[in-house]
């Protein structure tokens, strides 16, 4: 079943790569499973000829015998990996001549959506809003007056708080805009259209606090599904005996029950810093404790265990059901269904087997969960587990095991009390440390995470969250009918959450527990699993295999080092969306530093997602261009958030209010304050403007203008530099020559005035202008005015965050969807 699992994968990614109609895709797989059956009835025809000792020599037939069977097997290859094929072009293409892809142009449209809610809306909290999630599968439009028949999931975010009348299976009318989900807003951000993409969703529904929700048709059931009744129940079964609804019993909440209105940014951090995030998502852990207590349960009460997998499993789904069909749980349910099927079957058991088999069904059943972060994970720590763990278990345990040929009865009595314990201690640091060597480069690539203090704090916190997930279940056990025992339950429950939180939290705040990095490249992680894999499992120690291992693990190594050496060559300027924020990487030839804040919702979304997401966990410098609002506004609330070395300023004086919040700020901060002036510089950059006599009364003619110089690469930051300051900078005769520009919208006039732009003589051309405030959009005849120059413009507002790359060999610039040009050299 691995085997028929690995080739179903390698279809479903030569679908995702390569695209064909889904006939074609049919079509192939229907042939080579016609190939397959041919060969198979070509091989008994020779083997039945053989038999009956027709006119043919032996020799003829056992070579007509050999090439039906090698055909045989090359077909059944192709038939599973085309299989996969077209179950991903099927699933994926749009089909159906109703399908919204053909409906609704790129730029959206404003509809009133008719569907069904597919499951009933969740409320998440983001810091102090609340929104409700929901989604809802299209019947139809109505656009520009005009109905449509529609067919498609849409995911709605909405600030309304719909009532309880809405929940899953209900036809329900909703005005908004329909359009597409958004890109990642610079490369290596969260991307919310591919996320959606690969769970089906290719809109979403934008509405606002006057969108009109109205109820068209009930569904055939008139109370809410049954999952949703015993979600409700469940949570107030908790609440018995709290004195209050507190962070501890939502935590209960959202481990027992998915319930992740709980999860914030700020609760959930230090589970994700001290990677013990993963007892909050319904998994292996969970539905095996749940299976255990019903299997126990149901012996305790003499049931034959050919019945307990009939009564055990409808059970484990009910949980996975009502638990929100979370991706996890169902995995780790169709898993547990083969083991307690062939348990009760009186089967033999095969880890490894019945994995690969849960792997192939739940491919079969929706091909988009490869790419999921959750599916991969899943998978690659069980594995591991089943892989890895025992040969490490074992050479543990040698070391805490007794004289084996020493009975029992002549064991020191404190030995026979240590043994067991030792044993659990040993199994549970082998499960904590391969699971972590399994995860850590998931880990990296999707959440940019590199956490050794998992290693510490896992069996801690899964011990007490053990416990906790127990006494919740036997808080449901007892419900209202023994209410004592549930309340016992309950505080036993919350105690035990109070543990992980406290132990989360310790072992985050340690000195080196975590920090972040950036994403591995697909080929490292590639060579990361070979060398877990191969050595844990002592594949590479075998003699015909050490040789071409040792020299497998040497090109790897070289690899890495000429990468990391590649890497350090570079120079990587990021210009962010959302306002005015530039970000320079540290490299062999630049510090780093950040150019403006942004406001201080710029710095919460945008600024500290992005330097998280690029492996920076405390910040060189940063350089404040002038006192605007929408430049330097979050600057307090990026120094609680990020430790820096320095900050860089003009010597101008501001009247501005932003400005003064900065001095006094910098004033109680002895040697972080930097003030520089024209001929100064910062790092490898030169700074132009303004002059030491230089002194506007417009701030934005103040603003700092810089300039570096990288592998022959001139690169010209102007920032939102005014008129006035531009003409002090040409009547001092600066050389402002440039390859590349990059400059904001000034508070009056318009940036890269003709005269100036000659001088420059830019190839490339890059407008920091963003959404909001309006005035800091780019007009479009500004934009066509640059481009008649013969300069390549690019609008950072149009394009989402941009990425300029300086190699040894040229310069390449970049967004989150693709390249967007490169040198010609």
């Amino acid at each position: 079943m691995l085997i028929l699992a690995a080739l179903l994968m390698a279809g479903v990614l030569a679908g995702n790569w390569i695209s064909l109609p889904p006939e074609w895709a049919i079509a192939l797989a229907l042939s080579a499973a016609g190939v397959a059956l041919a060969a198979v009835w070509l091989g008994q025809r020779c083997d039945g000829a053989v038999t009956q000792r027709v006119g043919i020599s032996d020799d003829r037939l056992g070579m007509a015998a050999g090439i039906a069977d090698g055909v045989r097997q090359m077909a059944l290859i192709a038939t599973v990996v085309l299989t996969g094929w077209a179950n991903y072009t099927w699933q994926t293409a749009p089909i159906s001549p109703h399908d919204l892809r053909h409906l609704i142009p790129d730029e959206g449209a404003i509809v009133t959506l008719r569907g069904q809610l597919m499951a009933t809306p969740e409320r998440r909290r983001a810091g102090v809003v609340e929104r409700t999630s929901l989604r809802i599968h299209a019947e139809s439009i109505t656009r520009r007056g005009q109905s449509l028949a529609a067919r498609g999931m849409v995911m709605v975010t909405t600030t309304n708080r719909l009532g309880e009348s809405f929940y899953a299976g209900q036809i329900v009318e909703v005005d908004g805009v329909l359009i597409q989900p958004e890109h990642a807003k610079a490369p290596g951000l969260y991307d919310r259209r591919e996320s959606l993409r690969r769970r089906g969703i290719y809109f979403e529904l934008n509405t606002d606090k006057h969108t009109r929700w109205n109820l068209i048709r009930q569904s055939s059931s008139p109370r809410p599904p049954l999952a949703d009744r015993f979600r409700a129940w469940a949570r107030h079964n908790l609440s018995r005996g709290q004195p209050e609804q507190d962070e501890a019993l939502e935590l209960l909440w959202a481990m027992s029950l998915g319930w992740r209105t709980a999860l914030t940014g700020e609760v959930a951090a230090p589970f994700m810093r001290s990677g013990t995030m993963h007892f909050f998502a319904i998994s292996g852990l969970h539905i095996g404790l749940v299976a255990g207590i019903f299997v126990v349960l149901l012996r305790v009460l003499r049931v034959p265990r050919g019945w307990v997998g009939v009564v055990a499993i409808p059970l484990l789904w009910f949980y996975t059901a009502a638990t929100g069909w979370q991706p996890s749980a169902v995995r780790a349910t169709v898993m547990m269904t083969l083991i307690l099927a062939a348990w009760s079957l009186k089967r033999p058991v095969n880890i490894l087997n019945s994995l690969g088999m849960a792997a192939f069904l739940i491919l079969l059943w929706d091909p988009q969960q490869l790419f999921r972060a959750s599916f991969q994970l899943s998978f690659a720590v069980v594995f591991s587990l089943a892989l890895v763990m025992p040969p490490i278990v074992e050479r543990l345990q040698a070391g805490v095991r007794p004289d084996p040929f020493l009975p029992r009865e002549l064991w020191p009595r404190w030995r026979r009390w240590v043994l067991e314990p030792s044993y659990w201690l040993v199994g549970a640091i082998a499960v904590s440390f391969c699971a972590w060597l399994a995860s850590l480069p998931l880990i990296a690539h999707y959440f940019h995470l590199f956490n050794p203090v998992a290693l510490l704090a896992n069996v801690p916190v899964v011990a007490c969250g053990t416990l906790a997930l127990v006494s919740c279940m036997g808080s449901f056990i007892c419900g209202g009918w023994l209410e004592p025992l549930t309340i016992l339950f309950n505080h036993s429950a919350w105690f035990f959450m109070n543990c992980m939180m406290a132990i989360s939290q310790w072992t985050a705040d340690l000195p080196g527990a975590w920090q972040y990095v950036r994403a591995p490249a697909p080929w490292m992680m590639a060579g990361w699993y070979a060398v877990l894999f191969g050595v844990g499992t002592g594949w590479f120690f075998k003699p015909n295999v050490r040789r071409w291992a040792l020299s497998g693990g040497g090109v790897f190594v070289v690899l890495l080092m000429a990468s990391w050496q590649t890497d350090q060559q570079e120079v990587r300027i990021t210009m962010l969306p959302e306002g005015p924020m530039i970000h320079v990487e540290a490299s062999a030839h630049t510090t780093g530093l950040l150019i403006d804040t942004g406001d201080a919702m710029a710095v919460e979304y945008t600024v500290q997602r992005h330097l998280q997401t690029r492996g920076v966990d405390a910040l060189q410098a940063v350089a404040l261009t002038h006192g605007i609002g929408h430049h330097i506004g979050g600057f307090t609330n990026l120094l609680a958030a990020q430790p820096l070395e320095r900050v860089y300023l003009s010597h101008a004086k501001s009247s501005s209010r932003f400005q003064k919040i900065v001095l006094a700020e910098l004033a109680t901060r002895e040697g972080l304050k930097n003030v520089v002036s024209a001929r100064d510089t910062i790092g490898p950059w030169t700074v132009l403007h303004p002059a030491k006599a230089d002194d506007f009364s417009k701030s934005t003619d103040d603003a700092l203008v810089l300039r570096g110089e990288f592998h022959g690469v001139r690169v010209l930051l102007l920032s939102d530099v005014g008129l006035d300051g531009c003409q002090a900078m040409l009547a001092r005769d600066v050389d402002l020559r440039a390859d590349i520009v990059v400059t904001a919208i000034p508070s009056y006039g318009e940036p890269l005035n003709p005269g100036l732009l000659r001088i420059i003589n830019p190839k490339v051309i890059i407008i920091h202008d963003s959404k909001f405030p309006i005035a800091e959009r780019a007009p479009m005849p500004l934009l066509k005015r640059l481009r008649d120059s013969g300069a390549q413009v690019f609008s950072v507002r149009a394009k989402k965050g941009i990425r300029l790359t300086v190699t040894l060999n040229g310069w390449r610039i970049e967004n989150s969807v693709g390249e967007l040009c490169r040198s010609q050299d």
